[in-house]
């Protein structure tokens, strides 16, 4: 596909501004998904120390939503965090900031415009909840499998590996992860 933009694009007549912008947007997605399986086979790999010492949670969900506010404002979507401000977490820093992240696009991408996606910190606990479109009673005990897409996200430009990233971090921290939702109502991952 992207090698087609490209050429198109080089044709006599054509407006190549489009068609560069949705090349890049694919370059984007490729990227995206070679970082997502490099940082999962550091994970198991065990070259990740994810779990060293505590981290007070609200700074790292404040600067990461600091960072989407421009890609969540486009998608339609509310970034909010509550809950304990001085709550710790046992992750290091940068295992937290993209578990935060890959839970916040997720939402950015399949919540759907005039949803909000919320963070609760508790000590020793993160909820990240949205009041969107949910997903079905079928998708629900997949969603954390790698590169598992429902019907409805195949479309969307995501990898299939954000929550699988969420779930790898969290069980190297010895943690658990746990999706539930109420249909039409929105997904709550804790």
């Amino acid at each position: 596909l992207l090698m087609a933009l490209l050429e198109t694009a080089a044709l006599p007549g054509e407006n190549p501004a489009p068609l560069i912008d949705q090349a890049r947007t694919e370059v984007e997605q490729i990227r995206e998904l070679i970082d997502d399986v490099l940082f999962l086979s550091e994970l198991e790999t065990g070259r990740a120390v994810v779990a060293l010492g505590s981290t007070r949670a609200l700074p790292v969900v404040e600067r990461v939503f600091a960072e989407l506010r421009e890609t969540a404002d486009r998608a339609g979507v509310t970034l909010t965090v509550g809950g304990e401000s001085e709550a710790e977490l046992p992750l290091r820093p940068r295992m937290l900031a993209v578990l935060v992240e890959n839970l916040a696009r997720n939402a950015i991408r399949y919540a759907g415009p005039g949803s909000s996606f919320t963070v609760m910190l508790g000590e020793g606990q993160l909820q990240a909840s949205d009041n969107g479109v949910g997903v079905s009673d079928a998708d629900l005990p997949r969603l954390f499998e790698r590169f598992y897409r429902s019907d409805r996200a195949r479309g969307s430009g995501g990898s299939g590996l954000g929550l699988a990233v969420v779930k790898h971090i969290t069980a190297a921290a010895d943690g658990t992860v746990e999706a539930t939702q109420t249909p039409g109502h929105g997904l709550t991952i804790t």
